[in-house]
């Protein structure tokens, strides 16, 4: 495996607002891709090395992940892992806001 591949393509997917967000990735190609991790943080920047905290590892046939209804606006990211557990790149970030949440209530830093 190239250990410099990245995911693309995470989308949050809205259900209702009782049931929360899904995020949605693109599946990895790489012949040894074991599965995916998914971070959350609380604030940008939102990285690996700048308060990211796993929240899941999903098998390397599964492409989402439903992360609830936050009660706060959260940032997500997913990394795809291979069989020798190395990362890669992260995803773009997203954001999850509450329904109760304007665009304007919790500015990036």
């Amino acid at each position: 495996m190239n250990y410099v591949w990245a995911i693309n393509g995470l989308l949050v997917l809205w259900s209702t607002t009782a049931s929360g967000a899904t995020l949605t990735w693109e599946a990895n190609s790489e012949p040894d891709l074991a599965g995916y991790r998914v971070y959350r943080c609380n604030e940008l920047p939102c990285t690996l090395k700048g308060g990211a905290a796993p929240v899941a590892t999903v098998g390397k046939h599964e492409t989402s992940l439903d992360v609830g209804a936050p009660r706060k606006i959260q940032y997500y990211f997913v990394t795809a892992r291979d069989s020798a557990n190395r990362e890669s790149g992260p995803s773009n970030v997203v954001v999850v806001k509450p329904a109760s949440v304007t665009a304007d209530s919790n500015p990036p830093k």
